[in-house]
This record gives structure tokens, sequence and C-alpha cells, in this order.
């Protein structure tokens, strides 16, 4: 298991911790960005979980959730929250 950290600027900072091997293990988002509804970020992070390590697969499984579970972020893309994620694999 490896583990990295990323903090990375989009509209708003996002900040990854992560555990993984070649796939998201353990993951914890968190920055100055802002999720709609409140219980918004437990449902993206423990839903990444088991992602393989790859943007596009990372994107297409936030853009999954967001749309799934009704999930409005203010200060970042999907593409954006993939390149933090991928940037803590570095």
């Amino acid at each position: 298991m490896k583990s990295g950290k990323n903090i990375y600027k989009a509209g708003k900072l996002i900040k990854i911790d992560l555990k993984y091997d070649d796939a998201i293990l353990e993951i914890k988002i968190h920055g100055d960005f802002f999720l709609y509804p409140e219980d918004a970020i437990e449902k993206l992070q423990s839903q990444l979980i088991g992602t393989v390590i790859d943007k596009n697969a990372i994107k297409t499984r936030i853009d999954s959730i967001l749309e799934r579970e009704g999930i409005e972020p203010f200060g970042f893309t999907s593409e954006q929250l993939a390149e933090a994620i991928i940037g803590a694999c570095k």
C-alpha cells in the first residue's frame, strides 16, 4: 500500500490524502470548496474507494457519483478533482 498527499489549486483549494495500490483504498478530500448537499463529501469519498488509479477512470467515476447522488460542487470540476487525486499518486 502506498500513500500520498496533494494540494491542488482549482477555483478553490483541493487537498487530497490518499492510500492506494492499483486502486483507491482510502481517500480524504478537503479544502476550501463547497459541496451540496452537506453530506456529499462522505458519499463522494466512500464511493471512490476501489476506483482504479487512472485519471479517466477517476473522472468518469466522479461524474457518475455527482449525477447519481445529485451533488453540486462549487470551486472545482470533476476534471480538476481527478487531477488532484492523480497528483497525490506522484
